[in-house]
């Protein structure tokens, strides 16, 4: 077959006039299944050959067949349509939020928590073209980041004293506190422990911003039991702090989650006449337009309360 150098003034509709007609050959039967009127059809055919230089259609005996050259415009045409229709899917994917990127900070406690974990993977079965990026950050920096657009959602645990502007949160859940202790510890042995019994006891906590994160959860929890907690060590990771209960530094008040990071020489309880929880929380930017990106909010949101830990 000859080669064919495809009309640059032809448009999108003049391969779909083309391609039916070299399927149906019969201007008749194509203009139907076309949705236009025969003498159009003739009309457009007679200006698309005019563009090729060359007829694409033989007539004898009253039927029609594809010349040399049309049998080769007719492979370009479909090639042309498929090319179409690959964007055309591509783009309503998109728009859906299909497929796409995005990138998600978290707190160390959030991916222990287990319901983190659930929820991406959740999500990339369900939206395997996505890609998405995961950095563990703890929470000023991934209110920093999402703010800037360098991260789209962060996993945090509030309280925080406040939101930067253009920032949304939701809770996702919410999980009781608990408190670590050395296994050899005086109250270790106890099924439940009251806050008020560890009134004399070194805190371990993180941040000292006051009426940010766990160290707000540290000093609500004490001071409704009638104290102020002695903080003297400090660390950003849970799981720091909890290596640190175990060499003996003091007691820490944690998420109920963090027990899955069980040092044998710590012992985890939970509280007696304590209702404050720690809230795993999303935070994100108001005016998000990425579809993908709105989409695992809502994933987010949808996934909200599913996953809450036993006391």
């Amino acid at each position: 077959m000859c080669a064919l150098a495809i009309p640059m003034n032809l448009e999108l509709r003049h391969y779909r006039y083309f391609a039916a007609l070299a399927e149906e050959l019969h201007f008749g039967r194509a203009a139907e299944r076309l949705g236009i009127s025969q003498p159009a059809l003739s009309q457009q055919f007679r200006w698309i050959e005019q563009e090729a230089g060359a007829p694409l259609l033989s007539r004898s005996k009253r039927r029609l067949a594809l010349t040399e050259v049309g049998a080769v415009f007719h492979e370009e045409a479909l090639g042309v349509l498929r090319q179409v229709r690959h964007a055309e899917l591509a783009t309503a994917s998109a728009s859906r939020g299909d497929v796409g990127s995005a990138s998600i900070g978290y707190v160390a406690s959030a991916a222990l928590s287990g319901l983190l974990p659930r929820l991406v993977y959740r999500f990339r079965q369900d939206y395997p073209a996505v890609r998405l990026a995961m950095r563990e950050m703890d929470m000023p920096a991934q209110l920093d980041a999402v703010a800037r657009g360098a991260l789209d959602i962060g996993f945090i645990r509030p309280p925080l004293q406040a939101l930067p502007e253009g920032l949304a949160l939701f809770d996702i859940a919410a999980e009781p506190v608990v408190v670590a202790l050395h296994a050899t510890h005086a109250l270790a042995s106890r099924a439940r422990i009251d806050v008020a019994m560890l009134r004399d006891e070194t805190f371990i906590c993180t941040h000292t911003e006051h009426g940010t994160g766990f160290y707000a959860i540290t000093l609500a929890i004490c001071g409704n039991a009638g104290f102020q907690p002695r903080v003297e060590a400090l660390s950003s990771q849970m799981a720091t702090i909890i290596s640190m209960v175990a060499a003996g530094f003091g007691v820490a008040l944690i998420p109920a989650s963090m027990r899955a990071f069980a040092p044998p020489d710590v012992v985890f309880k939970p509280l007696a006449r304590n209702e404050v929880t720690s809230q795993l929380a999303v935070v994100h930017r108001k005016n998000e337009r990425s579809p993908t990106v709105l989409r695992l909010i809502e994933r987010c949101r949808q996934g909200k309360g599913k996953d809450r830990q036993p006391g």
